[in-house]
Order: structure tokens, then sequence, then C-alpha cells
């Protein structure tokens, strides 16, 4: 009598475990395949010390600017390096504050002649796949 109860009695498990599904903890076949999920982009961004020209929290065509190579190309830049002023100096003072009025005003005029809507420093971009380096455009501006 006691082996027709366990049959009985695994039958009745059986027939729920059926009819209810799958118990917790236990996965089929098809419950176990990873979802192939495409990876995320980063999100775009840019930092705001960065930033020559334009919004850094709000902008679609971006480009960037190696700053270095344009400051060596402006004559009051040359002239601190040539002297050896330090910040501090007089003279330092007002030909940086030239060289940097020169090196904005190069930098607005390109990024509104390639209708650009932000011009940061190379490489302060993120998220976008590729953003033009217009350093030559800018030089040829100052």
């Amino acid at each position: 009598m006691t082996t027709t109860r366990w049959l009985l009695a695994a039958a009745m498990v059986f027939c729920l475990g059926v009819v209810s599904g799958p118990a917790r903890g236990v996965a089929l076949a098809e419950d176990t395949k990873e979802e192939k999920k495409e990876p995320e982009k980063p999100k775009k961004s840019v930092a705001a010390d960065a930033v020559y020209f334009g919004d850094s929290r709000e902008w679609s065509k971006p480009a960037e600017v190696d700053p270095d190579q344009v400051y060596a190309k402006i004559d009051e830049y040359k002239e601190i390096l040539d002297k050896g002023l330090k910040a501090g100096d007089p003279k330092y003072e007002l030909l940086m504050c030239k060289a940097s009025k020169r090196f904005t005003c190069a930098v607005k005029k390109a990024a509104k002649e390639g209708t650009y809507d932000l011009v940061a420093k190379l490489g302060a971009v993120k998220g976008v796949d590729s953003v033009p380096d217009i350093t030559s455009d800018v030089i040829a501006k100052l």
C-alpha cells in the first residue's frame, strides 16, 4: 500500500509541475538563451572647460582644434616664447591677451564657415563617431 501511495504522490507532483509550469530555479532550454544586445553607445559629451566656441550642453555638429598648433603660429605668442616672458610680467599679460583674442577670433571664423556649432580642444568630444579636426582652417583664419 505504501508503494501505491508513493506512485500516486509522484504522479500528482508530476502533473502539478507540468500544469503550473517550471518551478523556480528550473530553467528551460529556451530560458537560458542570452539575448543579444547591441553595446550602448556612450552618451555624447564635452567638458565645458575644453570648449572654445559654442554651448557645451547643446550641440549637434562639433569640431576639434589643437590649440598648441594654432598658438605656435600667432606672432604675439611667439614673442612670449622668444623673450622668455612669464605670467605676471606686464608685457606677457599684454601679449597673451592679444594672442588669445586672435585665437578666439580665428576659431569663431572657422566654425561659422564650416557651420560647426561647437569647437573644442582636440580629443575633448566624446560619444561621437567622427569629429573633424579644423586646426588648419583655424590657422588659415589668423
